[in-house]
């Protein structure tokens, strides 16, 4: 893939350290909005940010995507159907919101179903991505791109780590809607809880939840470093999310539009892979410095364990697409 021009660079930087100006510029385009599944502290809201940037270069300012945080448009379920319905125009969503519009989407959070972000990336990139894709449009929604969230370990306000699949039992945990999440924790006895990001801390702060499983950079943007006690490096899931368009609105653009959009994604799914990895190290960082415990778990009896949990879903994705995932990561 070739490098952005420096032109481009250019205007995409100058996006993000003066939005003032860049957002005068804008008055005369199309004004269209978007939105992701964490909040604005979250490091994917400037990846989105750089993305509505390129957008705008490559259009020549005809389109104008203002980026808003999960909760500024409606709650994380919301931002689905109101880009199904054509109210938001573009939404960075993760796996686990998608899985309840497309099930088969669960074969990307398999648990431990990718070894690294390399093979998840190829994965994405390639047959797989493609497939999955084919089912938006009828919903409503195209996909554009594939990215990362970060691994998804489990934090607790626990001083205990979950070393084992048995430390799990009786934990109350917030999850992200997908069934396949809930039907993970309660393989190995844990009591999932479904609750919206913009509502955890308080929720684990109360106890109503005593853990939490998401992603390191998210638990930082929700400062939940004041309240966890160990991140326990579970990582069953990579955490895939994808960049979709409201069908309505994106077929609505000229050709020209569509495919400055298409590959101003392209680009995106390469620095937001970047990024989220550079991004999550920060936040590992800052985890510690804030007195965190950062645990290691016993993968091997976590992988057992949840074994159980492929068989249950093969059904929901389909034979054919989990027997393609696992021909490529060899997870079987």
């Amino acid at each position: 893939m070739n490098e952005p021009t420096i032109g481009r660079r250019h205007v995409i930087a100058a996006a993000l350290a003066a939005p003032a100006i860049i957002g005068t510029a804008r008055a005369q385009g199309r004004m269209l909005k978007m939105t992701l599944a964490d909040t604005v502290a979250n490091p994917v809201y400037d990846i989105c940010k750089k993305f509505a940037a390129d957008v705008h270069e490559r259009t020549k300012g005809s389109l104008d995507i203002q980026v808003y945080g999960a909760g500024q448009l409606g709650s994380q379920v919301n931002a689905l159907t109101g880009m199904q319905t054509g109210i938001i125009d573009f939404v960075a969503h993760t796996t686990g919101y998608m899985d309840t519009i497309w099930p088969r989407c669960a074969v990307l959070d398999l648990p431990y179903v990718f070894r690294d972000g390399a093979m998840a990336a190829k994965v994405l990139d390639g047959p797989v991505g493609e497939e999955l894709f084919k089912a938006f449009p009828e919903r409503g929604v195209y996909g554009l791109c594939w990215g990362h969230w970060g691994w998804r370990p489990c934090s607790t306000t626990l001083t205990k780590p979950l070393t084992e699949p048995s430390d799990m039992q009786g934990l109350k945990i917030r999850i992200q809607p997908g069934a396949i999440f809930a039907e993970t924790f309660k393989q190995v006895g844990a009591i999932p809880v479904a609750i919206d990001i913009s509502e955890v801390y308080v929720a684990m702060s109360q106890g109503a939840v005593q853990a939490i499983e998401t992603p390191t950079i998210s638990m930082v943007a929700n400062k939940m470093q004041e309240i966890v006690k160990v991140v326990n490096q579970t990582n069953f899931v990579y955490n895939a999310g994808a960049l979709m368009v409201s069908k309505r609105r994106f077929d609505s653009f000229t050709p020209e539009q569509q495919k400055a959009v298409r590959e101003a994604a392209k680009d995106m799914a390469v620095y937001w892979r970047a990024d989220v990895a550079t991004a999550t190290d920060k936040a590992n960082e800052t985890m510690k410095a804030a007195g965190v415990r950062i645990a290691d778990v016993d993968t091997a009896a976590y992988t057992k364990a949840l074994k159980p949990i492929y068989d249950k879903f093969r059904p929901v994705i389909g034979d054919d697409l989990v027997d393609m995932v696992l021909k490529q990561t060899g997870a079987a």
